[in-house]
């Protein structure tokens, strides 16, 4: 009896460890992407919580800028620290993106995968365009206020947002 017992429990050891081995290649897959998924899910929520802030300083570093130091025949310096900050933020969520979009997803994911790539090419677009301007010095922060605003209402935003909050 005995004997029967080590015998069955030594098959289903070969078989889970055979099964695991040939699905170890997608499971590891889906492992990294879920991973790769959580890092940028994270890394955007981070940028969420700071633009506010950066934008209103932003903001008010561009208001100071016409402002004179007392005789009016001269505008004072601005801080770009904010915009320069917000560039940086800007930059890291695009490469957290380009991360997400060169991940291979699991089967099961590849048309949201897929909807994610055809995407990350217009924010990508988008995220340039608003390097190019702080570094041209043509940003304008309350009009980037504007569409950052504009965009946390759109229905893609909010669902994006519904599944960061999962991934938590």
């Amino acid at each position: 009896m005995f004997r029967k017992l080590l015998i069955t429990a030594g098959v289903l050891v070969v078989l889970v460890g055979g099964t695991f081995l040939y699905f170890k290649d997608t499971i590891m897959g889906t492992v990294q992407f879920a991973k790769q998924t959580k890092e940028t899910a994270s890394t955007v929520n981070e940028v969420n919580k700071k633009l506010p802030a950066l934008i209103q300083q932003a903001k008010d570093d561009q208001a100071d800028k016409g402002s004179g130091s007392g005789s009016g025949s001269e505008a004072k310096p601005t801080n770009k620290t904010a915009e320069k900050e917000i560039k940086q933020q800007l930059v890291t969520v695009k490469q957290e993106l380009n991360k997400l979009v060169k991940t291979e997803p699991p089967a099961k994911l590849k048309n949201m995968h897929e909807k994610l790539v055809e995407h990350s090419g217009e924010a990508n677009q988008q995220i340039d365009e608003y390097i190019k301007q702080i570094e041209n010095g043509t940003f304008n922060a309350e009009e980037f206020q504007q569409k950052y605003e504009k965009m946390k209402d759109t229905p893609e935003f909010k669902e994006a947002e519904k599944y960061l909050k999962l991934l938590k």
